[in-house]
């Protein structure tokens, strides 16, 4: 069989160890990567990484061909909206809406216990938790566990074809 790569501190498994060495920054405390344009700080270069692409559509270098996006088939459609339907609804029976007297209306993860101000950014984070739900994009048919890997994979590889 290939060689898998294990992380040592929570068992997730990768085929690639670069996959493996980006995870484990996800663990380390006391690091924090800032950005360069509006100085949000992230605790990993692969979250701050992404805010460049999704935020500021950073692009390293512009294509020379164009990515065709394959129309879906209506059952395509039909199906996929479906499960982005019974998604939202796994979402939020993860979500908790807290009242605090500080911070006031916080949002929590009831997988991981992560808290977010944004109700719209705990709902892509706990998308991360929740197994048998899938994306394939439209230009390769590549599959992608989230939304949000979805998106990243579009800009990256397809440059943010339309």
């Amino acid at each position: 069989g290939a060689t898998m790569w294990k992380c040592k501190d929570c068992g997730k498994v990768f085929k690639r160890k670069h996959k493996l060495d980006l995870h484990i920054e996800t663990h380390l405390e006391g690091f924090s990567h800032p950005c360069q344009t509006c100085s949000r700080e992230f605790k990993t270069r692969k979250s701050l990484s992404c805010h460049n692409l999704l935020v500021h559509r950073e692009k390293k270098e512009k294509k020379e061909t164009v990515d065709v996006k394959k129309e879906p088939s209506p059952e395509f459609a039909e199906a996929e909206q479906e499960q982005n339907e019974k998604l939202r609804v796994e979402i939020f029976k993860r979500m908790e809406k807290i009242k605090d007297s500080e911070d006031g209306t916080m949002w929590r993860c009831t997988e991981c216990g992560k808290l977010l101000k944004k109700k719209d950014k705990l709902e892509l984070h706990v998308e991360t938790h929740i197994e048998g739900f899938s994306h394939s994009c439209s230009y390769c048919d590549k599959i992608h566990k989230t939304r949000t890997a979805l998106k990243m994979h579009i800009i990256t590889i397809h440059k943010g074809a339309n």
